[in-house]
């Protein structure tokens, strides 16, 4: 133990004493190598990380790894020479550069508080303690490849999964109530020193060492001021280790306890705890130096780490379940490029220095990111702050281009510190899916440059962990999803937002929040809610141009232009403003507009703009169930100068989980929004409002119609019409005619395939294939055959005639791999670009006809084990799919389980 101690404070310190060798290439071979032979060639390679370790290079050297083979340790010793190359050699997978070590020698455990079912193993062979006195850690654990559940209470099948405690009461600073700890039964003090785990706000996840429990009431410094409903959880208790896949580190005892699925043996399998913090680090001017081929997994801290190195590339690597992968800190003109990184625990990509260096040329540029900081509070092992971000900035003038970031805890791009960042050409999708309020890209800094990003399907997660916002109203409020495509924190300045598609975002698509000189030009803004939001919450925004924008809204409230408070925001003139279900598409000050009525209530705002004049059916009806239930069809509203102008109808019943069609005729003889709202209105009760919309008129006749899906049975509805004086034009009446509310049968239409979201998000031309549907762009000429896009451009069209309309591109189909270790049984397979998730299918083995074939939703993930009994035996193969469809089959593969 003496002498590992003693190699490590030597590694830690750079003071040993090592050879120097000539500028040569150098193998390392796991299986064959030996670190008495000369590494020089591939006949004769070293054995170890140590080893390479312990020389000092020439210059310009290369170190080689062999492929299909793994190396355990982290690769530094703070005195490599510059030019040196990080790569591999000979056939087959990347090396793997790994963060953990192996767990063997388990056997059944005879602790006290554990049950017979659970395992453990000694690693004190693994723990070195440092100049200072801190040991290493077993931090993850990770059984055939999969990340496995610290002892936790309540349990989860995964740390992939969610089961939330509730926060109750507030208990003061730094402390919480929960009734369900109570009812659990465990004494005072027992969870002190556990970790909790905890959603504090809506954007934050945060971890703390309990400091005391009592009767139900946990108390953790720095937690503050709780409020309640927040979810957490609570882990790295050894008692709570009482579910398979849950394990615990012992840093006493130095032992590993495991709790194995299906009663296996471990030493069956192949169990790996993550102990070392950096696998590579190239540090304080080792300049010039090229990392690529390499495999890393399982660091504590990160992948590889650049630290004041400058002309350093990283390319043609992989990185999974590492706390980051690659992180850069002062140096200039790094390149990080064609990597994939899959399942970093808290960051993909980290790029800092001060705001006054200078980063030259450097890119990260053509990288796969995929499910970033995706295991709920797993972000950081101990205590601090984590969010899951693909691409963090810091620093300034970044460069970040031509990458796809997939399923990202929070933000997918965050854009801080001194600014003036480049972000271009990304496919960023699914950010915030665990946390919420932020953006696939998300402004934080001033002068940064956002051109031709494909910026979509935000999430803006609001499960069960969404707590209390605030309680000033009983019950408290909730945070709705703020998942946004591009979000912005405050009071920035000099952002050129400029010929991005941003779509199907939840919330806002393009957010100001009181920005000043800033351009938002040439956008496809399609489906979001709203589409573009100018705000005035930290100040006015102001000098700001929003124009040549196309906006293009799905849904009957889905607003294109939200402005708030009085403020000249600045320069708003856009080319089309579309929303086929209704005209009322601006909102500025609470009062909603047509464009028409905008254009007369603002002369100075959206001079060219044009309406696309598109009108599409929201819902398909096949048949009415009921006559009309209002007793009236025609009326006239006159309008009052200050108070809102309302006219109520007749009440009426209504049928639980049954569609109704309001259809009415509005003619006004001015400019003006008419509000319709279903109500749940009994006599001599507070009425209840069960949906609301908002309808322009004019004095051109329009004929509306809204749908409503009522919740429950209800004996006592009515609809109100309202509308309020100060919000129009040169109106004081109103005529409603054909005015009709019936029970139907209805379905709702595919918006998306009514208006269709055509993409290119290459840097090539592309062709598609239209078939045999006709469409019609949105200057109303006719588009058949084809469609060629340009690089990162889209384009909408309108379904016209013809075929039904063809999906998108046909997604590639998956690579399936295959594992069997006694009866677990482990699937593999490739992540597939533009691909929402993966539908595994099963057949017996022989297959006995289409009729045995079953499948599983997998969700996005890219690997699932599973237990079996002996002598089971399946066909598997694996369908990528989005909302356009499925690809086709990956290889078909079988597997047998022995019986012997």
């Amino acid at each position: 133990m003496l002498k590992k101690k003693l190699r490590y404070l030597l590694f830690l310190t750079g003071l040993g004493l090592t050879p120097t060798v000539q500028s040569a290439t150098y193998y390392v071979s796991s299986s064959t190598g030996n670190d008495a032979n000369d590494g020089t060639s591939e006949s004769s390679p070293w054995q170890t990380i140590d080893k390479v370790n312990e020389v000092t290079f020439d210059e310009n050297s290369s170190i080689l790894f062999k492929r299909g083979e793994i190396f355990r340790g982290a690769i530094s010793s703070y005195k490599f020479q510059t030019g040196l190359t990080f790569g591999a050699y000979s056939t087959g997978d990347n090396p793997i550069i790994a963060g953990s070590v192996q767990i063997t020698g388990w056997k059944q455990t005879e602790h006290p508080a554990l049950g017979s079912n659970v395992y453990e193993a000694d690693v004190s062979t693994f723990i070195i303690e440092d100049d200072k006195g801190n040991e290493n850690k077993i931090q993850h654990l990770f059984v055939n490849g999969d990340l496995m559940t610290i002892a936790r209470y309540p349990n989860v099948d995964s740390p992939a999964d969610k089961n939330w405690l509730k926060v109750g009461a507030g208990a003061g600073k730094d402390a919480f109530t929960d009734p369900a700890l109570v009812d659990y039964t465990k004494p005072d003090g027992y969870w002190k020193d556990a970790i909790l785990r905890i959603r504090t706000y809506s954007w934050f996840y945060k971890v703390f060492k309990v400091t005391g429990y009592t009767a139900g009431k946990i108390r953790a410094t720095g937690l503050g001021e709780q409020l309640p409903e927040w979810g957490y959880f609570l882990d790295d208790k050894l008692e709570e280790l009482d579910h398979p896949g849950e394990w615990y580190y012992d840093a006493l005892a130095k032992k590993v306890y495991f709790y194995p699925r299906g009663n296996v043996n471990p030493d069956t399998l192949l169990i790996e705890g993550s102990t070392y913090k950096t696998g590579l680090n190239i540090y304080w001017h080792e300049d010039n130096s090229i990392v690529e081929n390499l495999t890393f997994r399982h660091f504590t801290s990160v992948g590889v780490a650049i630290n004041n190195s400058d002309n350093v590339t990283v390319r043609h690597c992989h990185f999974e379940y590492n706390t980051k992968g690659v992180s850069v800190y002062k140096s200039a003109n790094f390149l990080v490029t064609d990597n994939t990184f899959n399942h970093q625990l808290n960051n993909s990509i980290g790029l800092s220095a001060p705001s006054d260096f200078d980063v030259q040329a450097s890119a990260v540029e053509k990288n796969q990111i995929t499910n970033t900081g995706m295991f709920p509070l797993y972000c950081t092992r101990y205590e601090g702050v984590c969010y899951g971000i693909g691409i963090s900035v810091f620093g300034k003038a970044q460069t970040i281009r031509q990458n796809v970031v997939e399923n990202t805890g929070w933000n997918g791009i965050n854009l801080k510190a001194g600014g003036h960042h480049l972000v271009e050409n990304n496919v960023v999708r699914k950010a915030l899916s665990l946390l919420n309020d932020g953006g696939a890209v998300q402004i934080g800094s001033s002068g940064n440059t956002i051109r031709g990003n494909f910026l979509l399907e935000s999430i803006g997660n609001v499960d069960e962990s969404n707590g209390c916002g605030s309680l000033n109203s009983t019950p408290c409020m909730h945070h709705p999803s703020y998942g946004m495509g591009i979000g912005a924190d405050s009071q920035f300045k000099d952002n050129v937002i400029e010929g991005n598609t941003v779509a199907n975002n939840p919330d806002m698509g393009i957010r100001l929040n009181s920005f000043i000189n800033t351009v938002v030009r040439n956008n496809v803004v399609y489906n979001n809610d709203p589409q573009i939001a100018v705000q005035d919450k930290k100040g006015p925004s102001r000098d700001n141009v929003v124009e040549g924008n196309i906006i293009y809204s799905l849904n009957p409230d889905q607003r294109g232009l939200v402005l708030t408070g009085a403020t000249n925001h600045g320069m708003i003139n856009n080319k089309i403003y579309c929303n086929p279900y209704n005209e009322t598409v601006f909102v500025r000050e609470n009062k909603q507009y047509s464009l028409a009525h905008w254009k007369k209530a603002f002369p100075s705002y959206d001079k060219n703009a044009k309406w696309c004049g598109v009108r599409l059916e929201e819902y398909s009806v096949s048949n009415v169930v009921d006559a009309n239930l209002l007793s009236e069809s025609s009326f006239q509203m006159a309008l009052k100068t200050e108070k809102s102008s309302t006219h109520s109808t007749n009440r009426f019943a209504l049928r639980e989980n049954q569609y109704y069609r309001l259809k009415f005729g509005v003619l006004g003889n001015g400019f003006g929004a008419i509000r319709v709202r279903v109500n749940n209105a009994p006599k001599g009760e507070s009425w209840e409002i069960l949906k609301s919309s908002t309808f322009a008129y004019d004095s051109t006749h329009k004929d509306y119609e809204m749908f409503f899906l009522s919740p429950r049975a209800l004996d006592q509805a009515l609809l109100v019409f309202s509308t309020i004086k100060a919000g129009s034009i040169g109106a004081d009446t109103l005529d409603f005619d054909n005015v009709t509310f019936e029970a139907v049968d209805a379905v709702l239409n595919d918006a998306t395939q009514q208006s269709k979201l055509f993409t290119n998000t290459t840097e090539n031309d592309k062709t598609i294939d239209l078939g045999g549907t006709t469409y019609l762009d949105l200057n109303g000429d006719t588009v058949t055959g084809s469609l060629t896009l340009e690089p990162f451009t889209s384009q909408i069209l309108i379904y016209s005639s013809g075929d039904t309309p063809p999906p998108a591109d046909k997604l590639d189909a998956p690579t399936l791999s295959v594992e069997v270790d006694v009866n677990i049984v482990t699937l593999s397979w490739t992540s597939i670009t533009d691909a929402e998730g993966y539908r595994l299918y099963y057949a017996p083995y022989p297959y006995t006809g289409p009729d045995t074939i079953g499948n599983i939703d997998m969700g996005n993930q890219p690997r699932v084990s599973f237990e079996l009994p002996m002598g089971s035996a399946f066909y598997v193969a694996i369908k990528a799919y989005n909302k356009q469809g499925e690809s086709d089959f990956s290889n078909i593969e079988y597997f047998i389980i022995s019986t012997e």
